[in-house]
């Protein structure tokens, strides 16, 4: 059965635009669930080695898992292979639960008749990355009919392609979260300014170097915004221009290094004109000193002097802020520099800054 005109309209829409809303394909979810008079319509999204019904759901309807936390020992009881169903094909549960098996059965009515799910529908959507979902439609009282089930099949492969670009959207994000999370515990924050010197994107640790809006880089000088208006004009004339720093005002420290972006999109509103990253203080904690113990075989006393060390403090001053004797102290480093390899406090603060512990 081929989608009519109305379904076209209704339910292919909504499922396009679905990736979109928020929650996620409930506009869909809803006309699905109306077309087919379901109790309960949705996706859900396969998350490894987790049982369905634990996976991310996103749903129309009675929450028919909304109790699944009562019945666990239960719904592990479920009998139906999702991850081998054959894409595409529609399923009802009849065809997968037999009656004459007693775990079968107690699946059936212990679980199932419990949680309110007389009749179902589902189908599993594949994509081409590995990932599965399957669309499930529920009712407690009466059964679906054929037209129900050709509704279904007729949306596969239009599901399939909204998980497949689900999917993408998912690893870019965790690309994103993860690339995003690295260099905050790097100290590092970037902007990305377009042709109009606004702030189109920046980085969720850029708070200190924008204005208090968030459009602007917060320069901190009459001169400091000059500066960064001609970088645009740099790199909008030339966009592989080399990179180029940009002090933001009258202190050396405050500064930031204008990057040009190799890779432009292919259409926005304002073009990009370059990426503003800026170092941002960093606290060295506890953490680090865990992980720089564990790295180089320091005590605890040991790690938190080298911590110190690194920051720049002196013997002297490292000992009174970690109540140590001098004498302590001058012990402790000669351990240090023994353990880590150094040749004396220079060295020892490029080995400590160069370190992957302080990542943590």
């Amino acid at each position: 059965m081929a989608l009519t005109r109305t379904d076209e309209m209704e339910l292919l829409t909504a499922l396009h635009d679905g990736l979109h809303e928020t929650p996620r394909w409930g506009s869909f979810l809803e006309r699905l669930r109306r077309r087919t008079r379901a109790d309960y319509a949705s996706l859900i999204f396969s998350q490894g080695q987790a049982p369905i019904h634990r996976a991310t759901q996103v749903h129309a309807g009675r929450d028919v898992r909304a109790r699944a936390h009562e019945f666990e020992e239960l719904a592990r009881l479920d009998p139906i292979p999702y991850e081998r169903l054959r894409p595409g094909r529609v399923y009802a549960p009849e065809e997968l639960i037999d009656a004459a098996d007693p775990r079968h059965d107690r699946f059936r009515h212990e679980y199932l008749n419990r949680i309110g799910v007389g009749h179902g529908r589902f189908m599993r959507v594949t994509e081409p990355g590995g990932t599965s979902a399957w669309a499930v439609l529920l009712r407690d009282k009466e059964n679906f009919t054929a037209s129900d089930s050709a509704i279904l099949a007729a949306l596969q492969p239009h599901l399939s392609i909204a998980l497949r670009n689900f999917a993408v959207l998912e690893r870019e994000r965790l690309r994103a979260h993860v690339s995003e999370d690295v260099l905050r515990r790097a100290g590092l924050a970037w902007a990305v300014l377009g042709n109009d010197g606004a702030v189109q994107l920046s980085s969720s640790a850029a708070g200190p170097m924008l204005s208090a809006t968030g459009a602007r880089i917060s320069a901190g000088s009459v001169e400091a915004e000059r500066r960064l208006a001609r970088l645009v004009e740099l790199f909008t004339a030339q966009p592989d221009a080399p990179p180029q720093l940009a002090p933001l005002d009258d202190d050396e420290d405050g500064a930031l290094i204008a990057l040009p972006i190799a890779e432009k999109p292919l259409t926005a509103p304002v073009m990009p004109a370059y990426a503003a990253v800026a170092r941002l203080p960093r606290t060295l904690d506890n953490r680090h000193a865990r992980l720089l113990a564990a790295r180089h075989g320091l005590s605890a006393s040991e790690a938190g002097l080298a911590l110190a060390l690194a920051r720049g403090r002196s013997i002297a001053e490292a000992a009174a802020t970690l109540r140590l004797s001098l004498e302590t102290a001058r012990n402790y480093s000669k351990r240090i520099y023994a353990k880590t390899g150094t040749r004396g406090q220079a060295d020892l603060v490029r080995v400590v800054l160069d370190s992957v512990t302080l990542l943590a």
